[in-house]
């Protein structure tokens, strides 16, 4: 498991690809999922999540309007002085090729992109099969993806599990 200071070497232009962190028990029957907050190991998966990319040169902050996503990247955009910007292209359930071109749309600039476990293997799943090279496999709550996103062909994409232990 990585540490703070794990991105700090990186001198390519780089977006972080976040799923929101843990959120309780989803109930498929409410209608208010939108608005399910975090729970207490997914403030502490936003706050290592803050303090992992919190020196980052990141520009700006997107999110899914989910709360769950909001209350994730939160903390790290108060601590870079950006707000967090709604994005329905990470909302759940929409379609991949709105997703992937939304994702593609950041060519050359820091950035970090909060969303949900549906979008964000459907995007990786695009980029592989594009040519992208994926080190490591998942989208566990509270992971990031960090893309190298210096062209319009990411050209790798690295996997860092749940920053639930990282504090």
């Amino acid at each position: 498991m990585a540490g703070p200071g794990q991105f700090a070497s990186f001198a390519a232009v780089t977006l972080f690809l976040i799923r929101h962190a843990t959120a309780g028990v989803r109930d498929v029957r409410d209608p208010n999922d939108a608005e399910r907050p975090l729970d207490d190991t997914g403030r502490a998966q936003a706050a290592a999540i803050a303090s992992l990319l919190g020196g980052e040169p990141i520009e700006l902050v997107q999110s899914s309007a989910a709360l769950r996503c909001r209350q994730t990247v939160e903390p790290l955009a108060s601590r870079l002085g950006l707000p967090v910007d709604p994005a329905p292209e990470l909302f759940e359930g929409t379609a991949t090729s709105r997703s992937i071109a939304f994702v593609r749309s950041f060519t050359g600039r820091n950035a970090v992109l909060c969303s949900h476990g549906d979008i964000i293997p459907d995007v990786l799943r695009s980029l592989e099969i594009g040519g992208s090279r994926l080190d490591g496999r998942g989208c566990a709550k509270g992971s990031i993806w960090r893309l190298d996103n210096t062209t319009e062909r990411i050209e790798t994409a690295t996997y860092l599990g749940p920053v639930d232990l990282i504090v």
